[in-house]
């Protein structure tokens, strides 16, 4: 099919659009990281309808982290795509694009060719991983993955949405779109800083689109943030992993801990925090320094898909290689799952439950930000240098203002463990 590529994206896609539909197919990835209204998504919900019309083997998955959030973005996103691409409407059985009107979820949408071959664009949220593992098509294989809001993914969850869907084929199309979180250290800008020879990445801004593309009132705000929230604008419109200005914790101090050190302890405070699949069971021991005011983080466990019996005894046997006893020294563990609590304590661990109780995150975590330093070896504890080092507080897109509060959402396993570990010291009067 011809198409006028100058009414469909900006030229700063052109070279993009040549890689993507070139028949010598040099890359297999595209990464598109960018700020707000760079028009990524508009491009990339172009291309997928293009290469689903192009190639009659390939299906689509369209992935975000919460299932509810696929109907109003790239389920109308792909809608919009069709139209703008002036491709046919199916009606009754006829040939063309079948799309739900479901309002309540982002059903697939069936590309239905002239021979009665048909293709499908899926739409999986991640928040039930169960979904991703039993995508259907039927017929051809699913060559084509778009990971929408990148940054908001587990790793592990997106390594294994990819094991999963492309398979059974050797044409592959996978598209990755996020605006770059602040954190220079964020998974995903690090990631993508990785060389790949069959990666490429597209970063764009505002500033590659044309202004009546954009409108008056979307302008309108980035100047507004620009002017405001200089730091907030770098971060949101051009994309700019603008460093941890909003870290929640600023007292971090990311050092080796000595052997020596450890055990020159008389006490260590054990915490976890219960979890399955995707959230892992999470075990940390870390010791107190009143006198100095400093928190010393210095061991972790995490483990996925292990039930209660199996953490036990995987935590029997990693204490003991530090010199802890899952039977002598205490584990302070989440109390929202009592049953969890009472299994470790019946195998004779040394296991009670948080009292918590309704300020108790938010008074943790300030006490934990009025500590004169939380050290952390981030050797034998990278998981919770990356949840201190990374947690941040969040901005309003509209406005660019920074939210007060502690954000939900964000990694927080051994945040929630190191906050039962010390609650008996920061609930003291004065702690």
């Amino acid at each position: 099919m011809n198409i006028d590529s100058g009414s469909l994206f900006a030229p700063v896609y052109n070279r993009v659009f040549r890689d993507i539909m070139s028949e010598e197919h040099e890359h297999e990835r595209w990464t598109f990281p960018g700020g707000r209204a760079s028009c990524k998504s508009s491009f990339i919900s172009i291309i997928i309808v293009l290469l689903i019309v192009s190639f009659p083997f390939l299906n689509a998955v369209i992935v975000r982290r919460y299932a509810k959030t696929l109907r109003y973005s790239v389920f109308e996103q792909i809608k919009w795509a069709i139209k703008k691409l002036h491709l046919p409407i199916a009606s009754g059985h006829g040939a063309g694009f079948v799309i739900p009107q479901s309002k309540m979820a982002a059903l697939p949408i069936v590309y239905r060719r002239k021979d009665g071959r048909e293709q499908s664009i899926l739409f999986v949220g991640l928040d039930d991983p169960e979904k991703s593992k039993s995508m259907k098509i039927s017929g051809g294989y699913i060559g084509i993955l778009w990971v929408e809001e990148k940054s908001e993914l587990n790793p592990a969850d997106l390594q294994n949405l990819k094991i999963s869907a492309l398979r059974g084929g050797d044409r592959f199309y996978i598209f990755e779109s996020y605006n770059p979180p602040s954190a220079v250290r964020h998974w995903c800008n690090a990631e993508a800083r990785q060389d790949d020879p069959r990666r490429m990445v597209v970063h764009t801004t505002y500033l590659d689109i044309p202004a009546e593309w954009l409108g008056d009132a979307i302008l309108h705000d980035i100047e507004q943030t620009k002017k405001a929230n200089y730091r907030a604008y770098q971060n949101i419109y051009l994309g700019v992993a603008t460093g941890t200005g909003r870290n929640i914790f600023e007292n971090v101090k990311l050092e080796a801990i000595e052997d020596d050190t450890i055990s020159a302890w008389n006490d260590t405070l054990q915490g976890i925090d219960w979890g399955y699949y995707p959230d892992p069971y999470a075990y940390g021991s870390m010791h107190y320094d009143e006198r100095t005011q400093t928190l010393y983080i210095w061991d972790e466990l995490y483990l996925w898909k292990h039930g209660n019996y199996e953490a036990f005894k995987a935590t029997e046997k990693h204490m003991e290689a530090h010199g802890l006893s899952i039977f002598d020294d205490r584990q302070t563990a989440d109390s929202a799952e009592p049953k969890s609590v009472a299994d470790f304590h019946k195998w004779g661990g040394n296991t009670r439950g948080a009292i918590k109780g309704k300020g108790s995150r938010d008074a943790g975590f300030k006490w934990l930000q009025g500590l004169a330093a939380i050290v952390i070896d981030p050797v034998r504890a990278p998981r919770a240098a990356d949840e201190f080092t990374l947690y941040e507080h969040e901005i309003d897109r509209r406005t660019g203002e920074i939210l007060e509060g502690y954000p939900e959402g964000q990694p927080d396993h051994y945040l929630a463990l190191t906050r039962y570990a010390t609650e008996h010291i920061w609930r003291k009067a004065g702690a």
